[in-house]
C-alpha cells in the first residue's frame, strides 16, 4: 500500500470520496488505504480498490491525504507514518497552528459551487488520466439483505434525515406513492432512520397504503445498503441514501428543501433533483414544504416517464 487518506466526516460525505480514492489507486496501480469513522467499514468495503484501515494499525505509506481538517483526522495523520503527508480543505479559515506541525503540504480550494465528489476528486494532487467518474460502490452481498424484503422487483423510499427540516411530511409523500405505484405497479419499501419521530413518520406514510413493507428504524448500514442496491426506483430525500443510490446506478429522485442542491446532487442519467424555485444554489430560507404537492407531482410523472429501467 503506497496512499492512506484519512477522512472522519458522514457517511455520505465518505461515499463521495469514492471518486478521489479511484484516482488515487490508479496513481498507484493498487488499492489505496481509508481511516474512517468507526462503523463505516461495511461501507468502505464495497468501494472498489479501497482497504478500510485501521489508524492504530496503518501500515508506513508513501504519501498520506488528510480530506478534513477536524482534530480527529489531525491526530490520526500525526499518528501514522508517512513520507509526505497532506492536508486538503476549503480555506485557510480551517487551518490551525498545528496542522503546519503535522502536515508537509496544505492544499487550500474553495467548492464554491462544486459538487462535493467533484470537489474531492480535483483537489486530490497528481496526475488526472480521465474526467470525473462519478462514485460507485460494489454490489453488496446476498446475506446483508433484511428478511421481509420483497423477492420481486420494488420502489424504495427514503422518507428520513437526520435533519428533520429536510424532510417532507406524510401528507405529502402518500400522493407521490399512490401515483408512482399507479405508473409502475410496484410495490413500496420504505426505510428510514431508528429515532422516534422517524419511525412515527414512516409509520405515518406507511398507514392505509397497500403493498408497503415498513422498514422504518430497523435496518442497519448493511441493510439499507443491500436494499438500496437492488431497488428498482429510489425516491429519497436528500441524505446518505440518495447518494448511495446513485452509487448503486438506481434511478433516484431527490428532495432537496434546506441544503445547497449544486454541493449535493451530480446530473446523471439515473438522477433526478427536485427542489423549491429556480436556484439550485438558493438552499437559504428555503423549506422542503415549499414543494408544491402539484409540482412534486409533475416532476415524478417526467422523471418516470424518461426512466430506462434497469434489471
Amino acid at each position: 500500500m503506497k496512499t492512506l487518506a484519512v477522512y472522519h466526516k458522514q457517511l455520505g460525505d465518505t461515499l463521495l470520496l469514492q471518486s478521489a480514492l479511484a484516482r488515487l489507486a490508479r496513481q498507484d496501480g493498487e488499492p489505496v488505504g481509508l481511516v474512517a469513522r468507526p462503523g463505516f467499514a461495511d461501507l468502505v468495503s464495497l468501494m472498489p480498490d479501497v482497504r478500510c484501515v485501521s489508524w492504530r494499525n496503518a501500515p508506513a505509506v508513501e504519501r498520506l491525504l488528510a480530506y478534513d481538517a477536524g482534530d480527529r483526522s489531525s491526530f490520526v495523520s500525526l499518528w501514522c507514518r508517512a513520507r509526505t503527508k497532506h492536508l486538503l480543505t476549503f480555506s485557510s479559515f480551517y487551518v490551525r497552528f498545528f496542522h503546519r506541525w503535522i502536515f508537509d503540504h496544505i492544499h487550500l480550494r474553495d467548492q464554491v459551487q462544486m459538487y462535493r465528489g467533484l470537489y474531492f476528486w480535483s483537489i486530490t494532487p497528481g496526475e488526472v488520466e480521465d474526467a470525473l467518474e462519478p462514485p460507485k460502490l460494489n454490489q453488496p452481498p446476498e446475506d446483508w439483505l433484511p428478511k421481509g424484503l420483497p423477492a420481486e422487483p420494488y420502489l424504495l423510499i427514503h422518507a428520513t434525515s437526520a435533519w428533520q427540516r429536510k424532510c417532507l411530511p406524510a401528507q405529502s409523500w402518500r400522493p407521490v406513492i399512490e401515483r408512482v405505484k399507479q405508473m409502475t405497479g410496484l410495490p413500496v419499501v420504505l426505510t428510514g432512520g431508528a429515532s422516534e419521530w422517524e419511525r412515527g413518520l414512516c409509520a405515518e406514510i406507511a398507514d392505509g397504503i397497500p403493498r408497503v413493507t415498513n422498514f422504518g428504524g430497523q435496518t442497519n448500514l448493511r441493510g439499507i445498503m443491500a436494499v438500496a442496491s437492488r431497488a428498482t426506483l429510489v425516491l429519497a430525500v436528500d441524505g446518505f441514501v440518495s447518494h448511495l443510490a446513485s452509487a448503486f446506478r438506481r434511478p433516484c429522485m431527490t428532495l432537496f428543501g434546506p441544503t445547497n442542491v449544486n454541493h449535493w446532487h451530480m446530473t446523471a442519467p439515473w438522477t433526478c433533483a427536485v427542489y423549491p424555485g429556480n436556484d439550485p444554489a438558493a438552499a437559504k430560507g428555503r423549506k422542503i414544504s415549499d414543494i408544491t404537492i402539484e409540482g412534486l407531482l409533475g416532476r415524478t410523472e417526467d422523471w418516470l416517464r424518461g426512466i430506462n429501467f434497469p434489471p
